[in-house]
């Protein structure tokens, strides 16, 4: 097939949450099919990343924006009634190229990857085309107007409503749909009439590869929590953790070490910074030395969508678990066999010492999370799911293997 596939954000490195979903569809369906790619570069990195990604799609097409143009156009967007968000993902010169490849290449079918890439080919005909929404954006900026403060909080709760009403339009221009996880099917599915699918995100199962010395050369009482550490949902996470779960845990164990590992760290989390007790990393080029050396990794997150990355990377690395329920959301896992999953930040405590004490629990949490991972999120398996849904195989579009909680 020849396929069009678009996404708001450059899919290379494949080392954050908006990346690493587009970016294994891409390598998986260029295997077999004819790929071109149109996409967004916001700075000079994503531009030469950009040339590390024709190694898997030779057939690129990218949207250079400046930091200018994106806010001005997400203002305008939001002054004239539309999502503020899709202005920001909008390229006058990438609508451009993809409406002549258009024009010009005939497609057999079209994805795309994320609700704001949608307006780009929502009124196209002729081409097979599947929405890949990931989450229910729109139930993400509900849930950010419920936690911040005015002004705030109206500008989210009406982000959420434009949003949604965007994503039940981009529904009906479209084939077939796809989601992250049951969650999101559950919410979209209550406005959008396209059949949606779920097809959970994966995890790179030989990059992700345990060090030979993985749980013995741990740093004994070190836990470690990943992710983009400008996220909101991250941000919150990581200060309720300082704030209310970690007191708890120093109670027992006093000279436990948490690591944050992750990018572009926001002031407030550069300020939880507490000599060798509390380390902020930042950016690191590879996150693998660190699970290594982590003894327990937490994902204490309140407010979540989707399926967290961070959660599967540690499991697939055999660095045992403790996730909230927002955390644990739409993995296909057994709480309790393969991770821990606590709500309160005394019974998260609990459980972060139980592992860190206790050497077997340790072990047999780290072995059934691997196990787990190798079975249930595969990428090669899961997409197989994606390019039937492609292809054209709506029947089999609700298949995807349901969470065990």
């Amino acid at each position: 097939m020849k396929i069009l596939f678009l996404c708001h954000r450059m899919p290379y490195p494949p080392k954050r949450g908006g990346k690493i979903r587009p970016f294994n569809m891409i390598r998986h369906l260029s295997r077999s099919h004819e790929v071109t790619v149109a996409t967004l570069a916001r700075t000079p990195q994503e531009w030469a990343d950009a040339q590390e990604l024709r190694r898997y799609c030779p057939d690129l097409h990218v949207g250079r924006v400046s930091w200018l143009g994106s806010w001005a156009r997400f203002g305008l967007f939001g002054l004239t009634g539309r999502p503020a968000t899709f202005g920001y993902f909008h390229s006058p010169a990438l609508s451009r190229s993809v409406q002549r490849l258009l024009a010009t290449r005939g497609f057999d079918a079209i994805l795309v990857h994320c609700s704001s890439m949608g307006p780009y080919v929502g009124t196209h005909r002729g081409s097979r085309k599947v929405m890949d929404f990931g989450d229910a954006d729109s139930a993400k900026w509900t849930e950010y107007s419920k936690t911040a403060s005015f002004p705030f909080s109206w500008g989210f709760r009406v982000e959420g409503q434009r949003v949604r009403e965007a994503e039940r339009r981009l529904g009906a221009q479209f084939n077939a749909c796809s989601v992250n996880a049951p969650r999101e099917r559950d919410e979209l599915a209550s406005y959008v009439r396209t059949p949606i699918s779920v097809i959970p995100n994966g995890v790179d199962l030989e990059y992700f590869q345990p060090a030979p010395t993985s749980g013995r050369g741990h740093v004994r009482n070190r836990i470690i929590f990943t992710g983009n550490m400008s996220y909101r949902p991250n941000v919150d996470a990581v200060r309720h953790l300082v704030a209310a779960v970690l007191p708890w845990i120093r109670r027992e164990i006093p000279d436990v070490q948490l690591y944050i590992v992750g990018m572009d760290p926001s002031p407030a989390v550069r300020r939880l910074a507490d000599g060798d007790r509390v380390v902020v990393t930042g950016r690191v080029e590879d996150v693998r030395p660190h699970f290594d050396s982590a003894a327990v990794a937490v994902a204490p997150l309140r407010v979540a969508r989707g399926l967290q990355n961070k959660v599967l990377e540690a499991m697939a690395m055999r660095v045992p678990v403790v996730a909230s329920p927002a955390a644990f959301e739409g993995i296909s896992a057994v709480a309790g066999q393969d991770l821990l999953v606590a709500t309160e930040a005394r019974e998260f405590s609990r459980d972060v010492v139980t592992l860190l004490r206790d050497p077997a629990a340790r072990e047999r949490f780290a072995a059934a999370g691997r196990a787990c991972v190798e079975s249930n999120h595969n990428w090669s398996r899961l997409l197989e799911r994606l390019e039937d849904l492609v292809a054209g195989g709506d029947q089999l579009a609700a298949s995807a293997r349901p969470s065990s909680h």
